[in-house]
């Protein structure tokens, strides 16, 4: 196959849909010959922060020298990124100049894929089930970093971990929970305790353990989140594996801007460009799991050089731009407070796509709930995505905690619904140009990653109209 046939054939097995369960990846993993086994990886689960944790994990192995595999979930602008090789501390300041650097070419994916496909075939002729999208393109990822000889792989789970296809990996050396929050319940589970049973799936016997503690990351749900940890805590002990619970209280925030913050842990001072709050958190994980691995001037160079885009990432300029992946209650609340240290009360104007099986009264909710910033109008558009949360419905709901007093004083009368998501985009530049306004773009990582795209490759953000 070529490339086109390659991304063809996966796409089509999308109408397997998402299947939990890890039976037919080894059946897949049989054929090729278990490529994972020769992988030293470092596996990462969570509901909010695995992402950032990946990249923050393999600056710091790029950063000592490694040749480092980085595998990441969902993509954000092109379906390459998700496979990805940083090679050294020069490969960091390449990625820097060129976010292309590193992905997996087309050739060599679709060479991989063909291979894939062969084996799948086989496995038909047993009887045996299809895999699905993800499991397709984890194994292609586990044959592209064996074929590469990585001396690292950076490891992120797509859903939960337990029945997620990325728990083929028997020996990680290190794992790494970050934030669990009330997401994907349908598949999950309704509680915490229950989420973090899944998550915890990725435990290995004897296997280091670095966890952010569920009660920090759940204020509003304490009870849970006690049980969560305990879960946790009970799962670690059963296989004997060593655990180390990270608390916000051990790190100290030193400065905080547009341009990046800066923060102390253990004794150290760290300056990242990722503006979430709870970066500095991430990027602790980071450290904790990989002392021992690597020499310690790696840390600092790698928290620095980290890149991961679409994540409460700012494009400067008039009017100034934010771009956030939110998309749940806690994404959205952490965004509403960096946004309040970053831009406190000055006026903001909101583009917001949502999924329809999200919680989505909750996120807007805890986004806009007590704020100093002012909401000076919402542009609803509605996402590409066929779980996409019509924009007119958004707009609705949002009018409706409007009338119940829920957040009321921050929600503007100006609430707008776009189908299409760049001309609702439009608009708001247009009249942020005109109010002196910010202009922050939040939800689904689908919609994020196409604004993304047309902001650095069309936008002037100092001209009138920004489509003429």
């Amino acid at each position: 196959m070529d490339y086109a046939e390659s991304r063809s054939y996966v796409q089509a097995a999308l109408t397997f849909g998402i299947r939990l369960g890890l039976e037919r990846m080894q059946a897949l993993l049989d054929m090729l010959g278990h490529p994972e086994a020769d992988l030293q990886v470092i596996h990462i689960a969570g509901t909010n922060g695995k992402g950032s944790t990946s990249s923050y994990c393999a600056a710091i192995l790029a950063a000592s020298g490694a040749k480092v595999g980085l595998y990441t979930s969902p993509y954000i602008e092109r379906f390459t990124e998700r496979i990805r090789i940083i090679t050294g501390s020069d490969g960091l300041d390449q990625l820097a100049m060129d976010e292309t650097y590193g992905e997996i070419s087309p050739d060599d994916f679709a060479r991989i894929m063909t291979r894939i496909r062969l084996a799948v075939e086989s496995m038909l002729e047993k009887g045996e089930e299809h895999p699905t999208e993800f499991e397709l393109i984890t194994a292609a990822a586990f044959v592209y970093f064996q074929q590469q000889a990585c001396d690292w792989v950076v490891l992120e789970t797509g859903l939960g971990g337990r029945l997620d296809s990325t728990n083929v990996i028997a020996r990680p050396v290190r794992v790494i929970l970050t934030a669990i929050g009330y997401d994907h319940m349908d598949r999950l589970g309704d509680t915490l305790p229950a989420i973090a049973l899944e998550k915890a799936g990725i435990i290995k016997p004897h296997c280091p353990v670095f966890l952010y503690d569920p009660v920090a990351a759940n204020p509003g749900s304490v009870a849970e989140a006690t049980a969560a940890l305990q879960v946790f805590t009970d799962r670690c002990r059963e296989l004997a594996a060593p655990l180390t619970v990270l608390h916000p209280g051990q790190i100290e925030r030193i400065d905080y801007q547009l341009t990046g913050q800066t923060f102390s842990y253990q004794g150290h001072t760290y300056r990242t460009r990722l503006l979430g709050l709870f970066q500095p958190l991430n990027a602790a994980l980071a450290i904790q799991a990989l002392q021992g691995l690597v020499p310690a001037a790696a840390f600092a160079t790698g928290i620095a050089k980290a890149r991961w885009p679409a994540r409460l990432e700012v494009f400067p300029g008039r009017p100034l731009v934010l771009v956030d992946g939110a998309h749940n209650p806690q994404g959205t609340l952490a965004l509403g407070h960096a946004l309040d240290q970053l831009i406190p009360g000055q006026a903001v104007i909101f583009v917001v796509g949502l999924l329809a099986d999200k919680d989505y009264p909750a996120m807007l909710d805890a986004l806009w709930l007590c704020r100093s910033f002012q909401t000076r109008a919402v542009f609803c558009v509605t996402p590409d995505n066929p779980r996409a949360l019509p924009a007119q419905q958004l707009a609705e709901t949002i009018a409706e905690l409007k009338n119940r007093g829920v957040c009321g004083y921050n929600i503007p009368d100006t609430i707008h619904s776009y189908a299409d998501p760049l001309q609702g985009l439009s608009h708001a530049l247009v009249l942020a140009a005109e109010e002196q306004a910010a202009v922050c773009a939040f939800g689904s990582l689908y919609l994020v990653g196409h604004f993304r795209s047309w902001i650095r490759q069309h936008l002037s953000l100092d001209r009138e109209d920004p489509l003429s």
